[in-house]
């Protein structure tokens, strides 16, 4: 036999191979038979966050855009400390 032939039947014994290695590593999209019926998420999920959340992601960013120079001190004054509410909840009048 040729060494070429020799190359050649080599490569596409590693080419099938692999194929099928592939091929048999893929996840089916049919659900297991050990896994439960009803899969998602938890039902048990956490309740929505404080306002001064969404407050704190606007200071990250002008931070990020320059607009807020010192972010420790930004966050601070947006956050409650011991039983506080934070100041932008103050300013609202409720």
């Amino acid at each position: 036999m040729k060494p070429t032939r020799i190359v050649v039947a080599a490569l596409a014994v590693l080419a099938l191979t692999l194929g099928v290695g592939a091929a048999a590593a893929a996840p089916d999209d049919a659900p297991s038979e050990n896994a439960p019926a009803e899969a998602g998420p938890p039902s048990d999920l956490p309740g929505p966050v404080p306002e001064f959340v969404g407050d704190i992601h606007e200071t990250v960013r002008g931070f990020l855009d320059g607009t807020v120079e010192n972010l420790g001190q930004a966050v601070s004054d947006l956050t409650p400390g011991d039983g506080e509410t934070p100041a932008s909840e103050n300013a609202g009048g409720d």
